[in-house]
């Protein structure tokens, strides 16, 4: 026979809000597990020879029930187990283990906030900002209401200061720290009315953007873009690059030689959980790369100043690489990121015929699983009295090669 626990939902404060379903299993059980705060909301209703246990971490609970034989054991979770909680990796040992898991769900803290702004949630983007590298802004910008779980006091000064920097922080916004509980706090206003003190501790933030982005697949016409004398990646060559990178969520692309930043932003804008290097070594480009992730909001786009493939060095493995800039250095570039990755898409410009000769050598290579040169020629309309005229751009090469999967290697 399984062994059988319980993983309860406490809600946002296990005395107040707590099921009934919830309620009469921690009545019966005979075991206990859970930080201190949750067993002490559930002192006045747990048996008063129920074994209590204060831990939370998946480890130490594991280690507690290979010695305890209770029949009927729980563990308590603050808010619902089911978002943002550390009953995801229990479940995984448990199920390694051979335990019957019933999950009992229970008022989380969002939707808690939820209630006291009187807004819906059901299309609200739903955030943690507590150690999972959330794209925030991104979900601010795409969303009309967006809930947030901050992490203290430092993890909310560096969300304030984005939301100024980013010039978001106009925004309609509510906090609600410790809800529920007798000391909960509640304020409404704007952002740049919140404060780091009135974040911190068990937070969470409402921010309502009535003018959300709701753009599909977006694409940036040139005059979108601040320019300065450096090379772009004009609009027509860099909706076919991107469209042929085949970006996926949680994609890490490297965008080397990134120029003004405009393959970097728009990848960026796809999908807010695509991360982006942009390698770039002229400050000036620098300078352009920063002024356009702020103008667009892209908050996860990470300038990265120097030379490749040097400059790639510390950076995490990449799934995707434009290069629209080698500096003559274009098989060593695209060597030290097969290296970190055998099975890379790299899309890759010339417009130089000492590129295209480099771009040629590497169509040989044994390494890929496709690869392919296309040759763009794209003519826009300029308005000459009456008439509409049109403007060669000159003609620049494509390829796209596609690394083999690890299991090919072998």
């Amino acid at each position: 026979m399984k062994k059988k626990i319980n993983l309860i939902g406490i809600g946002t404060d296990g005395n107040k809000s707590l099921t009934q379903e919830a309620r009469e299993q921690i009545r019966k059980s005979t075991v206990l597990i859970g930080a201190e705060r949750m067993l002490q909301s559930v002192e006045s209703i747990r048996k008063k020879e129920a074994r209590c246990y204060t831990s939370y971490r998946p480890e130490e609970i594991m280690t507690i029930l290979e010695q305890e034989k209770g029949e009927e054991i729980s563990v308590l979770y603050s808010g619902d187990p089911g978002f943002y909680s550390g009953a995801k990796q229990l479940i995984k040992r448990l199920e390694g283990s051979g335990w019957e898991i019933r999950v009992l769900p229970g008022i989380s803290s969002v939707i808690c906030m939820a209630a006291r702004c009187q807004v819906p949630w059901e299309k609200a983007a739903l955030v943690s900002l507590h150690g999972t590298g959330q794209n925030a802004v991104y979900e601010i910008c795409t969303h009309e209401h967006t809930f947030l779980l901050l992490g203290g006091r430092e993890t909310a000064e560096q969300f304030l200061e984005k939301m100024s920097w980013y010039g978001l922080d106009h925004l309609e916004a509510a906090a609600g720290r410790d809800l529920s509980y007798e000391e909960e706090v509640f304020f409404r206003g704007t952002i740049r009315e919140l404060t780091s003190e009135l974040l911190s501790g068990l937070s969470v933030l409402w921010v309502h953007n009535p003018d959300y982005d709701t753009f599909v697949g977006r694409h940036l016409e040139d005059e979108e873009l601040i320019r300065g004398k450096v090379p772009m990646t004009k609009s027509a060559v860099r909706a076919m690059a991107v469209a042929a990178l085949k970006l996926q969520k949680d994609a890490v692309l490297y965008d080397i030689g990134a120029g003004t930043g405009s393959v970097s932003v728009e990848a960026a804008l796809q999908d807010g959980s695509i991360r982006v290097y942009a390698v770039e070594r002229n400050p000036e480009g620098i300078a352009l790369i920063q002024e356009n992730k702020r103008k667009w909001r892209t908050d996860q786009v990470e300038i990265v100043e120097g030379n490749a493939p040097e400059a790639l060095s510390d950076l995490p493995a990449p799934t995707h690489v434009f290069i629209g800039g080698s500096g003559s250095r274009l098989k060593e570039i695209v060597e030290t990121c097969l290296s970190k990755n055998p099975s890379v898409r790299i899309v890759l410009t010339a417009v130089s015929m000492e590129t295209i000769r480099e771009m040629t050598e590497l169509l040989q290579d044994s390494r890929w699983e496709t690869a392919e040169v296309m040759q763009i020629q794209a003519s826009g309309s300029r308005k000459m009295g009456a008439y509409h005229l049109m403007t060669a751009q000159n003609p620049v090469w494509m390829a796209v090669f596609q690394g083999r999967k690890e299991a090919d290697h072998e």
